[in-house]
């Protein structure tokens, strides 16, 4: 089964693994006060309904239009397939056929601190079809929760399994992450080689990709997003709290939470139990009734 998506973000500048990979090959991540050379991790990014960020966060896209002080990006088109395996795990994969690439730009929490760093967006006519679909794998629901965030007139709602688990979400067995095989990605790795005095042959070593370690605590928030009383998208988070990982930045030490390890691959995947999926969905649309 496959949908459209209507937005996604990838923050792999969360990754202090990806950052320590880049550092050790040269590159002045992810600024060099010195000469005021930037080279920042990448976010990849997509949205449906297009996306206008100030000029100099875009890193790289296919097209775009520079208006005044911001690029505006058309709209672009992503999809995410799920699939069922015979041992009733469900497998999900984001598939980012058109993206753009931008830096993150400063923020008061630094992303090596979050939680989430994978986020994906349907439009809530998915919730539907997914229900449907997986309903043989409905259960009781037994020990999943509801958490909710937002103000005002726009509030997401979100299921989460155990009552330790609320800022992970339902278990996640497996996922993998990386920069390979984006071409926007490999463009933009080759100038910023250049840039730091790297040699390109270097970049073929590199590991730019992250995948769940055995001990690596990982969840995916399954939510619904309610604008004005009404539900309108489906949102799927992956995040990690633990274990807690080191490494030395340009300027010191720097300390946040694991993403996992390093490896090279251009697989995208998440991958969950279809009955823990089905039940945090159903919990989440029952929460308004």
């Amino acid at each position: 089964m496959e949908f459209e998506l209507r937005r996604m973000n990838v923050f792999f500048p969360a990754s202090l693994e990806i950052q320590e990979e880049l550092l050790k090959a040269g590159f002045k991540v992810p600024y060099d006060k010195e000469t005021g050379k930037k080279t920042p991790v990448p976010v990849v990014s997509s949205s449906r309904e297009g996306r206008k960020l100030r000029r100099g966060r875009l890193l790289k896209a296919t097209d775009f239009e520079i208006k005044d002080k911001f690029a505006v990006i058309p709209e672009e088109k992503t999809l995410i397939e799920f699939e069922v395996t015979k041992k009733g795990f469900l497998v999900i994969r984001p598939k980012p056929f058109e993206y753009h690439l931008e830096e993150l730009g400063f923020l008061s929490v630094p992303p090596r601190i979050w939680g989430t760093w994978a986020s994906f967006s349907l439009p809530f006519s998915a919730y539907g079809e997914l229900a449907d679909w997986l309903s043989e794998f409905k259960g009781e629901g037994s020990g999943i929760y509801t958490a909710s965030k937002g103000s005002g007139g726009r509030i997401e709602v979100y299921a989460y399994k155990g009552r330790t688990r609320k800022d992970l979400g339902i278990p996640v067995f497996g996922y993998a992450f990386g920069l390979h095989g984006l071409t926007l990605a490999e463009e933009y790795l080759r100038e910023k080689a250049e840039e730091n005095g790297v040699p390109e042959e270097r970049l073929r070593y590199l590991k730019l990709g992250l995948r769940k370690r055995k001990e690596t605590k990982a969840g995916l928030r399954v939510g619904i997003v309610w604008e004005n009383g009404k539900p309108v998208e489906v949102t799927l988070k992956l995040s990690t709290t633990a274990p807690r990982v080191r490494i030395q930045g340009l300027y010191g030490e720097l300390v946040g939470k694991s993403r996992g390890e390093l490896t090279r691959t251009d697989d995208w995947y998440i991958l969950v139990h279809a009955t823990d999926f089905v039940n945090a969905l159903e919990k989440v649309r029952g929460t308004f009734g």
